[in-house]
């Protein structure tokens, strides 16, 4: 297990670097003077000077990427162009909205998405499998900014005051109404996801289901209980540890309408703002904290097919893998 977690690490350095350059390039090539909208249109050119030498803006651009990235390393993300503050304070301020808001996202993808899968799996190509297998394309389908359109509408006209559609509550004010305030943007976000699980679940079990030591553990008796829930969800859930890795980076990242839809102060919210006023210090805080994230989590789902599937772990144990 060691030997594997070292060697997701190192994987990580050289993709977490090519990020940095092409996030911290793109920015840069964008349009629009950042200086220019920091002193105002009206500004004379003393003023404007001044503010590009400020910002390192007259540097060449591998200057200022060199510059950036040693101050990173330090642990030092910059100064906002805006506000002046630290974008480690930014990015801290709002992190625990986006958190809550990804977290919830994530349990309903669990809760739901899993359970509809097995469900469709056991019922095959019956009834029940037929509507899941609708309900879950149509989830698929819909964009999630089109789900929180339909939310708010319905809240927030047709069933006023069940539950908040705008705003947001911290959860050191009041837990319940800060799960409330963050319940329909988890839906949301959590909609099309919920549907590609359950029809991912549903294809991994059919698969297992198939497979002959099933059919040998029901000739011995075994209860059909067991099998399901202890040998043939346990095989089947691989593939779907790994879609739900990938989709825990997504939701950070993926908020980023939810939380403007729903009016939620999150890191989605914050990466748009800061684009439009181009603050490059904080867009790009933003960009490598939510790629720092899809990084970690892909290692730790990696590190639970050791848990899950014993035969990895072995196999990276005895240098096959």
């Amino acid at each position: 297990m060691l030997k594997m977690t070292v060697s997701r690490l190192l994987s990580a350095i050289p993709v977490l670097l090519l990020v940095s350059i092409v996030a911290f390039t793109l920015l840069r090539l964008a349009p629009g003077d950042p200086a220019l909208l920091s002193v105002g249109l009206e500004a004379p050119p003393e003023a404007l000077a001044k503010a590009r030498a400020d910002m390192h803006l007259d540097d060449s651009i591998l200057v200022q990427y060199w510059t950036w990235l040693t101050d990173m390393l330090r642990g030092d993300l910059g100064t906002s162009y805006s506000d002046k503050a630290p974008v480690t304070e930014a990015i801290s301020d709002r992190l625990g909205v986006t958190m809550q808001l990804a977290l919830m996202a994530l349990a309903l993808i669990v809760v739901i998405g899993i359970p509809l899968g097995v469900v469709s799996a056991l019922r095959a190509n019956g009834f029940v499998d037929q509507v899941i297998r609708v309900v879950s394309l149509a989830g698929i389908s819909v964009p999630n900014f089109v789900i929180g359109l339909f939310l708010v509408l319905a809240f927030g006209w047709w069933f006023p005051g069940v539950l908040p559609y705008q705003g947001f509550v911290p959860l050191d004010e009041s837990v319940s109404e800060s799960l409330k305030s963050t319940l329909l943007p988890a839906i949301a976000l959590a909609a099309p996801q919920i549907g590609l699980v359950a029809r991912l679940t549903r294809s991994s079990m059919l698969e297992v289901l198939n497979q002959e030591y099933v059919s040998a553990a029901r000739a011995m008796g075994v209860s059909e209980r067991v099998i399901i829930w202890k040998d043939t969800l346990r095989n089947a859930l691989l593939p779907v540890v790994t879609v739900l890795g990938v989709q825990t980076g997504f939701l950070l990242g993926g908020s980023v309408v939810v939380e403007s839809v729903f009016g939620i102060p999150g890191l989605g919210r914050l990466l748009v703002e800061s684009f439009a006023i181009r603050d490059y210090p904080i867009t790009i805080g933003v960009m490598m904290f939510v790629a720092v994230v899809f990084v970690f989590v892909n290692i730790v789902v990696d590190l639970l097919y050791g848990v899950i599937n014993p035969r990895i772990r072995v196999g990276y144990a005895s240098g096959k893998e």
